[in-house]
């Protein structure tokens, strides 16, 4: 008796969280923020190391003489947070508008003396996406995972990057730590700037700012789209870039989990004569994430797909590259929780010379990468492989 009990209970309890989770997402279905901004122009510089992403970034806050507004969904309190930190704190001592906004469980262990300290020098410090009722677990799940920072209006930044030790390769955990970043120039950075400032409002109230947010901003030499996603258009942006390619598709993600159409997408690329080449970690940095990839890679291994495991420390990149003309820098995975629960951001550039310069370096991560085999699959140990199927049961929330 107590037994179906406890069975009836614990019936109830999935049949609560189901239905929150179904709720949810039709009611956010038509509040989130989701837009594919018009082709615009900018130039960019790629970052691939963390140690010149960040000395580059705290130059442009030093040399700010307007406003900073900058997002992440991770700011940790530990040695390059604090360097970060001092300096937003010296340039909002110093009257520049400043805003930092990161997500509320992305950030946890942010305290309150650090918020405190940083409100007192002037910084707007904001979290975004507080877990509340109604739809908590929808709330729990769904994330802001954009990293956008924009400079006096002017310059732009967008990818991977987190700020933390470990992103410059400081925690012995992971080693050297391999991520993509861009440094962006003109007419782009206003699209960046828009979603900044949605993001703002969302979180704090704020609908207008009394300093110039758009400042006049030239041409650049690269075509550029900004794509803002929230769990309901990344899908079909990524689908839309699988099926124009024609020769090649190179995938970058520290997570490997996609939907079915995805899936699809290129397995028909395969058939149609497409080089598809993935490049993921070896190490893994959450439970399950690395066997739930193994169940989508047997496929496409099988079909005639690369994929490459990077061992050199931990690769957290999350890159696109569609044939020779089309390089897509990306705050998303390529999983299931990006796709269809995180808030995202991603800037396609539609440039040959550029494509070539990302691809290069991504060649070089490929040299220091393990290309799985399908007897390597199957030789994995028993562990692994029963994991795998847990995994596949529970991927949309890893």
């Amino acid at each position: 008796m107590i037994a179906l009990i406890i069975l009836l209970v614990l019936v109830i309890i999935v049949c609560l969280i189901l239905l929150d989770l179904y709720m949810g997402k039709k009611y956010f279905s038509t509040r989130v923020f989701e837009r594919s901004f018009e082709q615009t122009s900018g130039d960019a510089v790629f970052y691939h190391d963390g140690e010149p992403f960040f000395d580059q970034l705290l130059t442009d806050i030093q040399q700010a003489s307007s406003s900073i507004h900058m997002m992440f969904f991770i700011v940790k309190n530990d040695k390059i947070g604090q360097r970060v930190l001092q300096a937003l704190k010296t340039k909002a001592e110093q009257g520049l508008a400043v805003f930092l906004l990161t997500d509320r469980l992305g950030s946890y262990p942010f305290d309150q003396k650090t918020i405190d300290m940083l409100e007192k020098s002037g910084i707007q410090f904001y979290f975004l996406n507080k877990p509340r009722f109604p739809f908590l677990i929808y709330r729990l799940n769904m994330r802001n995972h954009r990293k956008i920072t924009v400079i006096d209006g002017k310059i732009g930044y967008i990818g991977g990057f987190n700020i933390g030790d470990e992103y410059v390769g400081k925690k012995g955990r992971f080693g050297i730590w391999k991520d993509y970043h861009l440094r962006m120039t003109g007419q782009v950075v206003a699209d960046l700037q828009h979603v900044f400032l949605n993001d703002l409002n969302r979180s704090s109230g704020i609908h207008q700012l009394q300093y110039e947010v758009f400042p006049a901003l030239e041409p650049g030499t690269l075509q550029c789209t900004t794509r803002a996603t929230a769990g309901f258009s990344l899908e079909a942006f990524f689908l839309q870039d699988i099926q124009q390619a024609r020769q090649k598709i190179i995938i970058c993600t520290p997570y490997f989990i996609p939907s079915a159409p995805l899936l699809s997408a290129l397995l028909d690329a395969r058939k149609r004569g497409v080089t598809v080449e993935i490049i993921i970690p070896m190490k893994a940095d959450h439970p399950l994430v690395k066997e739930a990839g193994f169940h989508y890679l047997k496929d496409l291994i099988a079909s005639g797909c690369l994929v490459y495991r990077f061992y050199k420390g931990f690769y957290h990149a999350k890159a696109i590259l569609i044939d020779e003309r089309r390089c897509i820098i990306s705050t998303a995975n390529f999983d299931k929780r990006s796709l269809f629960l995180n808030e995202e951001v991603d800037v396609a550039i539609d440039d040959v010379d550029f494509t070539a310069h990302v691809e290069e370096k991504i060649r070089e991560h490929m040299e220091v990468s393990e290309l799985m085999t399908e007897e390597k699959l199957t030789q994995r140990p028993f562990l692994s492989r029963s994991l795998e199927w847990v995994a596949a049961m529970f991927s949309y929330f890893l």
